[in-house]
């Protein structure tokens, strides 16, 4: 898999195949997402609800198989190698960009799952429409109790399993960071409960927050691609 996303690009014959069909999904999703939005504006909660749920499902299927292949965006540690442009615009421009996209990232792959979640429990489905609920929306502390008693009971034996196989550090490190993301997920509840009690209103100001996150996403994205393919390719030998 690797060697065919390493093959060249088709938006540019700098770029790869990986690159492009990374850019160009980043562009659907955002589009996608930016519609949902506009659909919510509109008050049609269900169109909303069903096309923000298939594409931000669909986003985090395709981010953790593009950066699991990718070996969690190796990109950013390949060093200069991957950059054809001179030493002070790779450290004071490209670095800092890749930082804060990969940062955004990871924000937006820990909001994702905690919206869709959200997006249930704060609204309800009357004669075949979805609309958000009013009035106070809180979890079961002993649902979070047990949530994470599983979450570290999986984890756990996960390590032993990666152990006993052999596996490299950084796949215990990787599965950890996976699980950490998770427990992120069901942790922001606790803090959002308090900010933002009412189940709607914590709707529509995470979800456009949501919104402004992943237009950012797009934003330093674009960036990292056009440093690296348009403006400072590397150079064939």
């Amino acid at each position: 898999m690797k060697e065919a996303l390493a093959k060249p690009g088709f938006l540019i014959a700098t770029s790869t195949l990986g690159a492009d069909l990374s850019y160009l999904l980043a562009v659907i999703f955002t589009v996608m997402f930016l519609f949902a939005w506009w659909q919510a504006k509109k008050g049609d909660g269900t169109r909303h609800h069903k096309l923000i749920l298939v594409s931000m499902v669909s986003m985090v299927v395709y981010f953790i198989g593009y950066y699991y292949t990718r070996s969690l965006g190796v990109l950013s540690l390949e060093g200069k190698e991957g950059f054809g442009g001179p030493e002070s615009i790779y450290n004071n421009v490209f670095i800092p960009i890749l930082t804060t996209h990969l940062v955004l990232v990871t924000l937006g792959l820990i909001l994702t799952p905690y919206m869709i979640i959200e997006g249930f429990r704060a609204s309800k489905k009357v004669d075949g429409k979805w609309t958000l609920q009013t009035g106070v929306l809180k979890a079961n502390p002993a649902r979070f109790k047990r949530i994470y008693i599983w979450l570290l009971t999986i984890w756990a034996g996960l390590q032993v399993v990666l152990m006993a196989a052999g596996k490299s550090v950084g796949s215990m490190i990787a599965y950890f960071l996976i699980f950490l993301t998770i427990a992120l997920v069901i942790s922001i509840e606790k803090l959002v409960e308090k900010l933002l009690p009412e189940g709607d209103r914590r709707h529509r100001v995470l979800g456009r927050g949501t919104m402004v996150l992943f237009a950012l996403i797009l934003v330093t994205s674009t960036a990292t691609y056009l440093l690296l393919y348009v403006f400072y390719p590397v150079r064939a030998a």
